[in-house]
């Protein structure tokens, strides 16, 4: 379900923004099918702010820059990481997006009905949620050490509220030339005439959202500084973090820890024995485990792979490496042991149906998994 809603949210505002520079802006059906998709964008705008909410609370419980990670000695995956945003400072970054939001629902369903002020404030907003955006992107886009899941709840959030930002910018300024055209206005000043003359001119409107952007920002800044937040918020939120592009502060040698932050032998050791049915003891990396049938199906599949797409197992092996392991950390009580314990029923199904097609002996495969048997 979390994996769909990852790939819905941005596919759909891609498609948005795609579509806003596609379309025909004078054809009544193209008008129709832009009023059908303020309700869509609202929607998706609402789980898009969701995802922030619940990549901030990742944020948080992430280890702040300057501290040192931990990593597990015997395979060197990291058992926790860094926090992308310094949460110090990350109320600012919160009213910014909340703001935005708040324009964005503004623009999209009350356009018309909007005073000219509150309408350059919303879109004002709007443009700068998506420099947020891009700044986070590029803070986060490369190899770093920040908390897996964070940073991707983020980069897919800010990602895809870039889209329909973008789409929704785009419309507003289609209606917008399109009713000027309509009324046929003559302007008697001049410098309303050239501004006019800006607003028909796609590549020059940059310009004008850079001039209505800086008093906005300043006004944001005045609201945060009498709510106790420092006016170089923005700025530290970025810089007040460790292992990022945009960094400052040293990212300290990691400490070692025991284990190696298996997800499956997390489950064996930590789920009610009734359900995860622990069997025996095995052997992993010299160190005494519990394992379950599940743990050492899973393994004898692995061992399969393996043994005849040695290519697929390692970039498999790569992808578990990356996501799995960060699973463990989150397994911290008796009940989510045991969440992922069911979860993992259809995969461990699967893996036992492809062990009895393949191999002659798979019961043998499998009860040799950790343990001296096992070459």
């Amino acid at each position: 379900m979390i994996v769909l809603i990852l790939i819905t949210l941005p596919s759909y505002a891609l498609i948005r923004m795609v579509q806003s520079f596609t379309r025909k802006t004078n054809s009544h059906d193209a008008k129709a099918g832009t009023v059908k998709m303020k309700g869509k964008d609202s929607f998706f705008s609402i789980g898009i702010y969701c995802l922030f909410l619940l990549g901030f609370y990742l944020n948080s419980n992430a280890v702040d820059a300057g501290e040192p990670l931990r990593i597990f000695g015997f395979t060197g995956a990291k058992a926790n990481g860094y926090a992308s945003f310094a949460n110090e400072y990350i109320v600012p970054v919160v009213v910014l997006l909340t703001l935005g939001m708040v324009s964005f629902f503004l623009v999209s369903l009350n356009y018309k009905s909007l005073s000219p002020i509150v309408y350059v404030i919303c879109s004002t907003l709007i443009i700068t949620n998506i420099l947020l955006a891009v700044a986070y992107l590029t803070h986060t886009g490369f190899s770093h050490d920040g908390e897996e899941y964070s940073v991707l709840l983020l980069q897919i959030s800010f990602l895809s509220l870039i889209f329909l930002f973008i789409a929704r910018l785009k419309d507003s300024l289609d209606h917008y030339l399109d009713s000027q055209n309509e009324k046929e206005t003559e302007y008697n000043n001049k410098f309303i005439l050239f501004l006019y003359r800006i607003s028909n001119n796609y590549q020059k409107m940059s310009k004008l959202w850079a001039i209505c952007l800086f008093p906005v920002l300043i006004i944001i800044q005045l609201v945060l500084v009498l709510f106790g937040q420092r006016p170089d918020s923005f700025i530290r939120v970025f810089f007040e973090t460790s292992s990022f592009n945009y960094s400052n502060i040293p990212a300290p040698k990691p400490e070692i820890i025991e284990g190696d932050g298996h997800y499956l032998c997390t489950v064996s050791v930590k789920g009610h024995k009734k359900l995860v049915k622990p069997i025996r003891a095995g052997i992993r990396g010299g160190l005494r485990i519990s394992v379950n049938r599940q743990l050492l199906i899973a393994n004898a599949f692995e061992n399969i792979l393996e043994q005849y797409m040695p290519t697929f197992h390692k970039a498999t092996r790569n992808f578990y490496d990356r996501y799995g392991y960060p699973i463990s950390r989150h397994i911290n009580s008796k009940w989510s042991a045991d969440i992922i314990y069911l979860l993992m029923k259809p995969l461990e199904w699967f893996f036992l149906f492809v062990l009895y097609t393949i191999d002659k002996k798979p019961e043998n495969r499998i009860h040799m998994q950790y343990s001296e048997l096992r070459k």
